[in-house]
């Protein structure tokens, strides 16, 4: 089966069989896309994406680059929910459209440099934003290949501001607000923070929601009630063990990461403390694991699998379609799914 035998049979073009397998659906009306595709499916038919490439200058892969520390170059980021959780979304969604994914952790600006020399992707989603600046300059560098064109580039929770990039956020600030006043509303003026937000931008958002929750609420803002941990499982353990031996016992905390919080749930437990009855806790993201801890996890969504999709859907539209007016900013709202670990003290 061919192009030109699917063309026949569907009493079409070659051109516009062309059109529907590359996606350039704007040019083909919804009625030849289902025929064509119907006809692609029946045959299996697998377009022959080498030659496609070579003529087009395309390579159908996209590059998740997942910027991480020196320290953390030998460890398996994979085993962060949040992170597998968003590449399994972006994956899919590229799979779905006929794209590759190549997926790459880095440290340093050469090694993205390094990357695009030895591999020719059609566009790069960075999945951490990163403070320490090499990829924001990198990212203006990339607006211009060696042909001259823009390379479509996303990111996620980046205050970066670079023309052409398309940034996927979150309500940050509101995020950690809601998860306080959640508290709050249930009687706890005593409540803790854990996260090393400082030197952080997005951490810094959501500390900016914890404390404006609280001052908005009359409850005055206790250092000591802030522990600067980590936002991973091992900080949570150890900020919960902190809690459970301090003299002063706050009766709730907040959050930044489900991952931290089931941590602080385990660190407090091993502390002495019961939770949610000596301790409530919220978590940040709700992830499924939410649903598996005792007692299950509450927490602020802030619905990964659509944020993780729109980010890659635009990206797309830019790979297909350079000049297409599309948003570069988006703010994605955040709500709170309630379960069994906040304990109200009314």
């Amino acid at each position: 089966m061919t192009l030109k035998d699917i063309a026949d049979r569907a009493g079409v073009s070659m051109m516009t069989v062309s059109n529907v397998i590359n996606g350039k659906h704007s040019r083909v009306s919804a009625k030849t896309i289902e025929k064509v595709n119907a006809i692609i499916k029946e045959c299996g038919y697998v377009p022959n994406l080498s030659a496609r490439n070579l003529t087009s200058r395309t390579s159908s892969i996209v590059g998740i680059v997942v910027p991480l520390d020196e320290d953390s170059l030998d460890e398996n980021y994979m085993e962060n929910p949040y992170v597998s959780a968003m590449i399994g979304t972006i994956e899919l969604e590229l799979r779905r459209n006929g794209y590759y994914t190549m997926v790459r952790s880095v440290s340093r600006e050469r090694d993205i440099t390094s990357l695009l020399k030895n591999w020719n992707v059609d566009g790069i989603i960075f999945l951490y934003p990163d403070d320490t600046g090499y990829i924001n300059q990198f990212a203006e560098s990339l607006q211009q290949d060696n042909t001259g064109s823009p390379c479509p580039v996303a990111i996620f929770d980046s205050h970066m501001s670079v023309p052409g990039m398309i940034n996927v956020c979150s309500d940050d600030e509101k995020g950690l607000y809601l998860s306080t006043k959640y508290m709050i509303n249930r009687g706890h003026s005593q409540i803790a923070f854990v996260a090393d937000y400082e030197e952080n931008y997005l951490l810094t958002q959501r500390f900016r929601g914890y404390c404006r929750a609280l001052e908005e609420s009359g409850i005055p803002f206790r250092e000591e009630f802030v522990f600067k941990n980590p936002p991973s499982y091992e900080g949570g353990i150890a900020a919960g063990k902190a809690i459970a031996s301090g003299k002063l016992k706050p009766t709730g905390v907040v959050t930044t990461a489900d991952i931290c919080a089931i941590g602080i749930m385990e660190g407090a437990r091993l502390g002495g403390l019961r939770v949610p009855v000596d301790l409530s806790v919220m978590g940040y993201d709700n992830l499924s694991l939410c649903q598996y801890t005792s007692p299950k996890l509450s927490s602020v969504s802030q619905n990964i699998t659509q944020k993780a999709l729109q980010a890659t859907q635009l990206l797309l539209q830019k790979i297909r379609d350079k000049d297409a007016k599309i948003p570069e900013h988006i703010t994605m709202d955040v709500e709170i799914v309630e379960r069994q670990s906040v304990v109200s003290l009314f």
